[in-house]
Protein backbone atom coordinates (compact mmCIF):
# COMPACT_ATOMS: atom_id res chain seq x y z
CA UNK A 1 0.00 0.00 0.00
CA UNK A 2 1.29 3.46 -0.88
CA UNK A 3 2.46 5.59 2.00
CA UNK A 4 0.11 8.47 1.15
CA UNK A 5 -2.94 6.21 1.08
CA UNK A 6 -2.00 4.47 4.32
CA UNK A 7 -1.42 7.85 6.01
CA UNK A 8 -4.86 9.08 4.94
CA UNK A 9 -6.46 5.86 6.21
CA UNK A 10 -4.71 6.09 9.57
CA UNK A 11 -5.74 9.72 9.96
CA UNK A 12 -9.32 8.72 9.17
CA UNK A 13 -9.22 6.04 11.86
CA UNK A 14 -7.94 8.57 14.39
CA UNK A 15 -10.51 11.19 13.36
CA UNK A 16 -13.33 8.65 13.69
CA UNK A 17 -12.29 7.92 17.28
CA UNK A 18 -12.04 11.66 18.04
CA UNK A 19 -15.56 12.19 16.65
CA UNK A 20 -16.90 9.48 18.97
CA UNK A 21 -15.14 10.94 22.03
CA UNK A 22 -16.23 14.53 21.40
CA UNK A 23 -19.83 13.90 20.28
CA UNK A 24 -23.01 14.49 22.26
CA UNK A 25 -25.23 12.97 19.60
CA UNK A 26 -25.90 9.26 19.12
CA UNK A 27 -25.95 9.61 15.33
CA UNK A 28 -22.51 11.27 15.27
CA UNK A 29 -21.19 8.52 17.54
CA UNK A 30 -22.41 5.95 15.02
CA UNK A 31 -20.84 7.94 12.17
CA UNK A 32 -17.48 8.08 14.00
CA UNK A 33 -17.46 4.33 14.68
CA UNK A 34 -18.34 3.53 11.06
CA UNK A 35 -15.74 5.96 9.73
CA UNK A 36 -13.04 4.29 11.80
CA UNK A 37 -14.16 0.78 10.79
CA UNK A 38 -14.39 1.46 7.04
CA UNK A 39 -10.95 3.13 7.00
CA UNK A 40 -9.45 0.09 8.75
CA UNK A 41 -10.74 -2.49 6.23
CA UNK A 42 -8.17 -1.67 3.45
CA UNK A 43 -5.37 -1.76 6.02
CA UNK A 44 -6.42 -5.21 7.25
CA UNK A 45 -6.43 -6.77 3.77
CA UNK A 46 -3.22 -5.07 2.59
CA UNK A 47 -1.29 -8.38 2.53
CA UNK A 48 -3.93 -9.92 0.25
CA UNK A 49 -3.55 -13.54 1.29
CA UNK A 50 -6.57 -15.90 1.53
CA UNK A 51 -6.36 -16.13 5.33
CA UNK A 52 -5.97 -12.37 5.59
CA UNK A 53 -9.01 -11.70 3.37
CA UNK A 54 -11.09 -14.21 5.34
CA UNK A 55 -10.23 -12.49 8.63
CA UNK A 56 -11.02 -9.07 7.15
CA UNK A 57 -14.45 -10.22 5.89
CA UNK A 58 -15.29 -11.71 9.29
CA UNK A 59 -14.26 -8.48 10.99
CA UNK A 60 -16.34 -6.41 8.58
CA UNK A 61 -19.47 -8.57 9.06
CA UNK A 62 -19.22 -8.43 12.86
CA UNK A 63 -18.66 -4.67 12.85
CA UNK A 64 -21.58 -4.18 10.43
CA UNK A 65 -23.85 -6.17 12.77
CA UNK A 66 -22.77 -4.18 15.81
CA UNK A 67 -23.16 -0.88 13.91
CA UNK A 68 -26.71 -1.89 12.88
CA UNK A 69 -27.59 -2.71 16.49
CA UNK A 70 -26.16 0.60 17.70
CA UNK A 71 -28.06 2.57 15.05
CA UNK A 72 -31.30 0.75 15.88
CA UNK A 73 -30.74 1.55 19.55
CA UNK A 74 -30.25 5.23 18.69
CA UNK A 75 -33.35 5.26 16.45
CA UNK A 76 -35.55 3.71 19.15
CA UNK A 77 -34.18 6.21 21.65
CA UNK A 78 -34.81 9.15 19.31
CA UNK A 79 -38.33 7.92 18.55
CA UNK A 80 -39.32 7.52 22.21
CA UNK A 81 -37.44 10.47 23.71
CA UNK A 82 -37.67 12.84 20.73
CA UNK A 83 -33.96 13.64 20.91
CA UNK A 84 -30.62 12.27 19.69
CA UNK A 85 -28.84 13.60 22.77
CA UNK A 86 -26.73 11.17 24.77
CA UNK A 87 -27.84 12.88 27.99
CA UNK A 88 -31.37 11.52 27.68
CA UNK A 89 -32.02 8.43 29.87
CA UNK A 90 -32.08 5.25 27.81
CA UNK A 91 -35.08 2.95 27.77
CA UNK A 92 -34.63 -0.77 28.40
CA UNK A 93 -34.76 -1.83 24.73
CA UNK A 94 -32.15 0.75 23.70
CA UNK A 95 -29.94 -0.22 26.65
CA UNK A 96 -29.97 -3.90 25.71
CA UNK A 97 -29.29 -3.19 22.01
CA UNK A 98 -26.47 -0.80 22.86
CA UNK A 99 -24.92 -3.28 25.30
CA UNK A 100 -24.94 -6.07 22.69
CA UNK A 101 -23.52 -3.74 20.00
CA UNK A 102 -20.63 -2.62 22.21
CA UNK A 103 -20.02 -6.21 23.34
CA UNK A 104 -19.55 -7.23 19.68
CA UNK A 105 -17.20 -4.32 19.04
CA UNK A 106 -15.09 -5.08 22.12
CA UNK A 107 -15.08 -8.85 21.73
CA UNK A 108 -16.77 -9.17 25.11
CA UNK A 109 -18.24 -12.56 26.00
CA UNK A 110 -20.59 -14.07 24.93
CA UNK A 111 -20.04 -12.06 21.72
CA UNK A 112 -16.33 -12.92 21.58
CA UNK A 113 -16.21 -15.87 19.17
CA UNK A 114 -15.07 -13.77 16.19
CA UNK A 115 -12.13 -12.12 17.94
CA UNK A 116 -9.56 -14.99 18.27
CA UNK A 117 -10.19 -16.18 14.71
CA UNK A 118 -9.86 -12.70 13.21
CA UNK A 119 -6.72 -11.91 15.19
CA UNK A 120 -5.15 -15.21 14.14
CA UNK A 121 -5.63 -14.38 10.44
CA UNK A 122 -3.98 -10.94 10.62
CA UNK A 123 -0.35 -9.83 10.98
CA UNK A 124 0.71 -8.50 14.35
CA UNK A 125 0.55 -4.82 13.38
CA UNK A 126 -3.02 -5.02 12.06
CA UNK A 127 -3.95 -7.15 15.07
CA UNK A 128 -2.48 -4.47 17.31
CA UNK A 129 -4.85 -1.88 15.84
CA UNK A 130 -7.89 -4.11 16.45
CA UNK A 131 -6.81 -5.10 19.96
CA UNK A 132 -5.92 -1.57 21.13
CA UNK A 133 -7.00 1.49 19.14
CA UNK A 134 -10.31 0.16 17.85
CA UNK A 135 -11.41 -0.58 21.42
CA UNK A 136 -10.81 2.93 22.73
CA UNK A 137 -14.03 4.47 21.38
CA UNK A 138 -16.43 1.66 22.47
CA UNK A 139 -14.77 1.52 25.89
CA UNK A 140 -15.12 5.26 26.40
CA UNK A 141 -18.81 4.99 25.46
CA UNK A 142 -19.20 2.39 28.21
CA UNK A 143 -17.10 4.41 30.67
CA UNK A 144 -18.90 7.72 30.27
CA UNK A 145 -22.39 6.46 29.51
CA UNK A 146 -22.36 3.34 31.67
CA UNK A 147 -25.02 4.82 33.92
CA UNK A 148 -27.38 4.86 30.93
CA UNK A 149 -26.88 1.13 30.30
CA UNK A 150 -28.17 -1.71 32.43
CA UNK A 151 -25.30 -2.36 34.85
CA UNK A 152 -25.99 -5.98 35.74
CA UNK A 153 -25.69 -7.00 32.08
CA UNK A 154 -22.20 -5.50 31.97
CA UNK A 155 -21.20 -7.19 35.24
CA UNK A 156 -22.35 -10.63 34.06
CA UNK A 157 -20.70 -10.19 30.65
CA UNK A 158 -17.47 -9.05 32.29
CA UNK A 159 -17.35 -12.05 34.61
CA UNK A 160 -17.95 -14.44 31.70
CA UNK A 161 -15.22 -12.66 29.72
CA UNK A 162 -12.68 -13.03 32.53
CA UNK A 163 -13.40 -16.76 32.88
CA UNK A 164 -13.45 -17.42 29.12
CA UNK A 165 -10.31 -15.33 28.61
CA UNK A 166 -8.49 -17.48 31.15
CA UNK A 167 -9.98 -20.83 30.14
CA UNK A 168 -9.80 -20.38 26.37
CA UNK A 169 -6.09 -19.64 26.24
CA UNK A 170 -4.98 -22.75 28.14
CA UNK A 171 -4.81 -25.13 25.17
CA UNK A 172 -3.59 -22.63 22.57
CA UNK A 173 -0.22 -22.85 20.84
CA UNK A 174 -0.70 -19.88 18.49
CA UNK A 175 0.62 -16.67 20.02
CA UNK A 176 -2.05 -14.50 18.36
CA UNK A 177 -4.87 -16.59 19.84
CA UNK A 178 -3.24 -16.44 23.27
CA UNK A 179 -3.14 -12.64 22.99
CA UNK A 180 -6.76 -12.64 21.80
CA UNK A 181 -8.01 -14.54 24.86
CA UNK A 182 -5.82 -12.35 27.03
CA UNK A 183 -7.54 -9.30 25.53
CA UNK A 184 -10.98 -10.80 26.19
CA UNK A 185 -10.09 -11.31 29.85
CA UNK A 186 -8.64 -7.82 30.27
CA UNK A 187 -11.74 -6.26 28.71
CA UNK A 188 -13.73 -7.93 31.48
CA UNK A 189 -11.49 -6.37 34.14
CA UNK A 190 -11.77 -2.91 32.57
CA UNK A 191 -15.55 -2.92 32.16
CA UNK A 192 -16.39 -4.35 35.58
CA UNK A 193 -14.20 -1.66 37.18
CA UNK A 194 -15.87 1.10 35.14
CA UNK A 195 -19.22 0.27 36.80
CA UNK A 196 -17.79 1.50 40.13
CA UNK A 197 -15.10 4.02 39.13
CA UNK A 198 -14.71 5.61 35.71
CA UNK A 199 -11.40 7.33 36.53
CA UNK A 200 -9.84 4.08 37.69
CA UNK A 201 -11.03 2.33 34.52
CA UNK A 202 -9.43 5.03 32.35
CA UNK A 203 -6.11 4.60 34.17
CA UNK A 204 -6.37 0.82 33.70
CA UNK A 205 -7.09 1.35 30.00
CA UNK A 206 -3.92 3.43 29.56
CA UNK A 207 -1.81 0.77 31.30
CA UNK A 208 -3.40 -2.01 29.24
CA UNK A 209 -2.78 -0.15 25.96
CA UNK A 210 0.91 0.31 26.82
CA UNK A 211 1.48 -3.33 27.80
CA UNK A 212 -0.54 -4.80 24.93
CA UNK A 213 1.16 -2.56 22.35
CA UNK A 214 4.54 -3.66 23.69
CA UNK A 215 3.85 -7.37 23.41
CA UNK A 216 2.39 -7.09 19.88
CA UNK A 217 5.33 -5.02 18.61
CA UNK A 218 7.79 -7.32 20.35
CA UNK A 219 6.37 -10.48 18.75
CA UNK A 220 6.28 -8.75 15.37
CA UNK A 221 9.92 -7.71 15.74
CA UNK A 222 10.97 -11.25 16.77
CA UNK A 223 8.71 -12.86 14.10
CA UNK A 224 7.09 -15.26 16.58
CA UNK A 225 3.80 -16.90 15.63
CA UNK A 226 3.70 -20.08 17.77
CA UNK A 227 5.05 -21.20 21.12
CA UNK A 228 7.58 -23.37 19.29
CA UNK A 229 9.16 -20.25 17.76
CA UNK A 230 9.94 -18.72 21.14
CA UNK A 231 13.32 -20.44 21.34
CA UNK A 232 14.49 -18.35 18.36
CA UNK A 233 14.55 -15.25 20.57
CA UNK A 234 17.94 -16.34 21.88
CA UNK A 235 19.37 -16.02 18.37
CA UNK A 236 18.78 -12.27 18.34
CA UNK A 237 20.09 -11.21 21.75
CA UNK A 238 19.72 -12.10 25.42
CA UNK A 239 17.82 -8.84 25.91
CA UNK A 240 14.93 -10.13 23.80
CA UNK A 241 14.52 -13.10 26.15
CA UNK A 242 14.27 -10.83 29.18
CA UNK A 243 11.86 -8.48 27.39
CA UNK A 244 9.42 -11.24 26.40
CA UNK A 245 9.44 -12.74 29.91
CA UNK A 246 9.02 -9.42 31.71
CA UNK A 247 6.30 -8.06 29.45
CA UNK A 248 4.29 -11.31 29.54
CA UNK A 249 4.51 -11.43 33.35
CA UNK A 250 3.48 -7.78 33.47
CA UNK A 251 0.46 -8.59 31.30
CA UNK A 252 -0.35 -11.36 33.78
CA UNK A 253 -0.31 -8.87 36.65
CA UNK A 254 2.63 -10.13 38.73
CA UNK A 255 4.16 -7.61 41.15
CA UNK A 256 6.29 -5.50 41.05
CA UNK A 257 5.66 -5.09 37.31
CA UNK A 258 3.34 -2.42 35.88
CA UNK A 259 0.51 -4.83 35.07
CA UNK A 260 0.09 -5.51 38.80
CA UNK A 261 -1.40 -2.05 39.31
CA UNK A 262 -4.11 -2.92 36.76
CA UNK A 263 -5.38 -5.84 38.83
CA UNK A 264 -4.79 -4.06 42.13
CA UNK A 265 -6.91 -1.02 41.24
CA UNK A 266 -9.83 -3.17 40.11
CA UNK A 267 -9.81 -5.40 43.19
CA UNK A 268 -9.40 -2.37 45.47
CA UNK A 269 -12.58 -0.71 44.22
CA UNK A 270 -14.58 -3.95 44.14
CA UNK A 271 -13.62 -4.96 47.68
CA UNK A 272 -14.30 -1.45 49.00
CA UNK A 273 -17.82 -1.74 47.54
CA UNK A 274 -18.34 -5.07 49.31
CA UNK A 275 -18.17 -7.38 46.28
CA UNK A 276 -16.01 -10.10 47.84
CA UNK A 277 -17.56 -12.99 45.88
CA UNK A 278 -17.23 -11.05 42.64
CA UNK A 279 -13.56 -10.38 43.36
CA UNK A 280 -12.95 -14.07 44.12
CA UNK A 281 -14.35 -15.10 40.71
CA UNK A 282 -12.15 -12.52 39.00
CA UNK A 283 -9.06 -13.77 40.84
CA UNK A 284 -9.82 -17.35 39.72
CA UNK A 285 -10.09 -16.18 36.11
CA UNK A 286 -6.83 -14.26 36.48
CA UNK A 287 -5.06 -17.37 37.81
CA UNK A 288 -6.27 -19.34 34.78
CA UNK A 289 -4.83 -16.75 32.42
CA UNK A 290 -1.62 -16.60 34.44
CA UNK A 291 -0.99 -20.24 33.48
CA UNK A 292 -0.51 -19.49 29.78
CA UNK A 293 1.42 -16.29 30.54
CA UNK A 294 3.88 -18.43 32.52
CA UNK A 295 3.84 -20.99 29.71
CA UNK A 296 5.02 -18.37 27.23
CA UNK A 297 7.67 -17.17 29.70
CA UNK A 298 8.97 -20.69 30.35
CA UNK A 299 9.17 -21.51 26.64
CA UNK A 300 11.09 -18.29 26.07
CA UNK A 301 13.55 -19.11 28.85
CA UNK A 302 14.28 -22.60 27.49
CA UNK A 303 17.03 -21.54 25.10
CA UNK A 304 19.09 -24.75 25.03
CA UNK A 305 17.08 -26.66 22.44
CA UNK A 306 18.78 -29.46 20.45
CA UNK A 307 20.56 -27.34 17.88
CA UNK A 308 24.04 -26.32 16.88
CA UNK A 309 25.91 -24.27 19.45
CA UNK A 310 26.81 -21.62 16.83
CA UNK A 311 23.15 -20.96 16.02
CA UNK A 312 22.39 -20.49 19.72
CA UNK A 313 24.82 -17.60 20.04
CA UNK A 314 24.62 -16.29 16.49
CA UNK A 315 23.98 -12.81 17.84
CA UNK A 316 27.65 -12.73 18.95
CA UNK A 317 28.82 -13.00 15.36
CA UNK A 318 26.69 -10.11 14.13
CA UNK A 319 29.19 -7.28 13.82
CA UNK A 320 27.09 -5.13 11.49
CA UNK A 321 26.03 -1.90 13.22
CA UNK A 322 23.13 0.16 11.97
CA UNK A 323 21.19 3.10 13.46
CA UNK A 324 18.15 2.21 15.49
CA UNK A 325 14.84 2.68 13.70
CA UNK A 326 11.83 4.55 15.07
CA UNK A 327 10.04 1.26 15.74
CA UNK A 328 12.94 0.07 17.92
CA UNK A 329 12.92 3.30 19.92
CA UNK A 330 9.15 3.02 20.36
CA UNK A 331 9.44 -0.61 21.41
CA UNK A 332 12.19 0.24 23.91
CA UNK A 333 10.14 3.04 25.48
CA UNK A 334 6.98 0.93 25.72
CA UNK A 335 8.96 -1.96 27.20
CA UNK A 336 10.25 0.26 30.00
CA UNK A 337 6.78 1.67 30.68
CA UNK A 338 5.14 -1.76 30.66
CA UNK A 339 7.55 -3.27 33.19
CA UNK A 340 8.81 -0.66 35.67
CA UNK A 341 6.40 2.28 35.52
CA UNK A 342 4.62 1.58 38.83
CA UNK A 343 6.27 4.70 40.39
CA UNK A 344 4.62 6.74 37.62
CA UNK A 345 1.16 5.18 37.96
CA UNK A 346 0.95 5.25 41.76
CA UNK A 347 0.66 9.08 41.96
CA UNK A 348 -2.15 8.91 39.36
CA UNK A 349 -3.87 6.21 41.40
CA UNK A 350 -3.55 8.25 44.62
CA UNK A 351 -5.09 11.27 42.87
CA UNK A 352 -8.06 9.11 41.79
Amino acid sequence: MYRTISTILFLTIVSGTIIVISSENWFLIWVGLELSTLALIPILCSNFSPRNIEATIKYFLVQALSAALLLNSALIQAWLAGSWSILEPLNNVSSICLSIALAFKLGLAPCHLWFPDVLQGLPFFQGLIIATWQKIAPLLILFFFGQLIISYLLIVASLISILIGGWGGLNQTQVRKILAFSSIGNMGWLIITSVYSTNAAILMLVIYLIINSTIFLLFEFLNISTLGHLNTTSQLSPISIALVILVMLSLGGLPPLTGFILKFISLFFLINNGFILLSSIMIIGSLLSLFFYLRVSFNTGLILFPQHIISITSWRNNSITSPLTTKIWLLSTLSILSTISIPLTLPLYISI
